[in-house]
């Protein structure tokens, strides 16, 4: 009996822990968009005076459908002094039809077109590097043709903080646009989890990653890091954003924003092939993420089987004594309720983040998705993981030349 009271009283306390850390990590790290996003709207914009020069790169494969959609939404930005730079990864549609319509009708359009033979590198990086060498100023906005900014002051919320001192690089939301379909909501959702989570950790402790499609950083930074831009890691396919923050981030030089006016929505086509895409090379490159993210990540993870599975153990133990032993209850009946209040409190912190975090990003909520993922998302990251390293040659590119 005393052997058997001993593992019970281990099991309790494994499930007090654990629920310990999963609060801890709530409150600290997936709560912190939430609140960045509070502070955020307290404090405004600065006047258009104070704002430097800025260009923004658009990276675009045939998407001259989402060109003609979204260009004209960049090129009238509220914004006093920028240039958009269209990076055209050799379209076979009519991209560049489109492109010259609009260069006519616009005087701070330009755009390039990068040759499909090249092999040295990947062509998203050699369309960075090539956009970020022909930029006219220092701040460097990226993102990709089929995205959508949410306002026209797109462009003023994510350069506003390099008035700060020593930032260097922004990281900006992205969300997918919302559709209809058990798939793509369960994409939409993906997403926004791993955005609360990559700006949590940005903010209580060190940025890991970032995304190309909302990103922001000065033009001497791509250059000073100890990287050279894409240096250490110019053999393999992808890395232009994720990798990129994780070689210049410092302790206080990237700032995150969580403004409404700085959404970007990804409108790809199909949703779930190019998420299924992005969740793959994001499965490849965390390999080189910095230690800290990979613990916490992992650590939540953990903590999220051990607080269900330890719980569920003690609940069914306790209602086993209530039904086939004998004597008082009491301790029992408490076990029971105490265990399921605090799962109970558990999921409904969790709903509450989310919920909040998206009104706070003026996104619909999807409040049942955190309950029904809660446990299911942990083995979508291993699965991609896993199938990244049984793929591991599709990421690497032909032999690596100067550029």
């Amino acid at each position: 009996m005393f052997h058997y009271s001993f593992w019970l009283v281990v099991l309790a306390a494994v499930f007090a822990v654990a629920w310990l850390i999963q609060l801890i990590l709530n409150l600290v790290v997936w709560q912190g968009a939430m609140r960045q996003a509070g502070r955020q709207a307290k404090s405004p914009l600065l006047s258009q005076g104070e704002l430097p020069g800025v260009s923004v790169l658009v990276y675009s494969h045939n998407q001259a459908e989402a060109l003609a959609r979204n260009l004209p939404i960049l090129l009238n930005q509220n914004y006093p002094k920028y240039e958009v730079i269209v990076l055209d990864d050799n379209s076979r549609d009519n991209t560049q039809d489109v492109l010259t319509m609009m260069d006519q009708r616009s005087d701070i359009l330009m755009h390039t077109k990068i040759d499909e033979k090249t092999r040295a590198m990947s062509h998203r990086k050699l369309a960075v590097l090539l956009g970020t060498k022909s930029a006219h100023y220092d701040l460097i906005l990226m993102t990709h043709a089929e995205c959508m900014p949410a306002s026209a002051d797109w462009i003023g919320g994510l350069v506003s903080h390099f008035a700060n001192p020593g930032i260097e690089v922004v990281l900006g939301p992205v969300v997918y646009e919302r559709r209809t379909g058990f798939l793509s909501r369960f994409c939409q959702f993906d997403l926004f989890q791993r955005l609360l989570l990559m700006f949590g950790i940005a903010l209580s402790m060190k940025a890991y990653a970032g995304w190309g499609q909302n990103l922001a950083f000065r033009k001497s930074t791509f250059y000073a890091n100890r990287s050279q831009g894409f240096q250490r890691h110019l053999k393999m396919q992808p890395g232009e954003d994720d990798l990129f923050v994780a070689d210049v981030a410092r302790y206080g030089n990237v700032a995150v924003d969580c403004t409404p006016q700085t959404v970007m929505t990804d409108q790809s086509k199909p949703l779930f092939i190019n998420w299924s895409i992005d969740r793959l090379n994001r499965g490849y490159t965390s390999r080189l993420y910095p230690w800290i993210p990979v613990v916490v990540k992992h650590l939540d993870y953990l903590t999220r089987y051990l607080t269900v599975i330890s719980g569920l153990i003690l609940i069914v133990y306790a209602l086993m004594r209530i039904f086939n032993g004998g004597g008082s209850h009491q301790y029992a009946w408490i076990t029971v309720g105490a265990v399921l209040a605090m799962l109970l409190i558990r999921i409904a912190l969790i709903v509450f983040t989310h919920v909040r975090s998206a009104k706070a990003l003026k996104q619909h909520p999807m409040v049942g998705w955190p309950i029904l993922c809660d446990l299911y998302t942990p083995f979508v990251d291993l699965w991609f993981r896993c199938k990244a390293l049984i793929y591991r040659k599709r990421f690497g590119v032909g032999k690596v030349g100067l550029y």
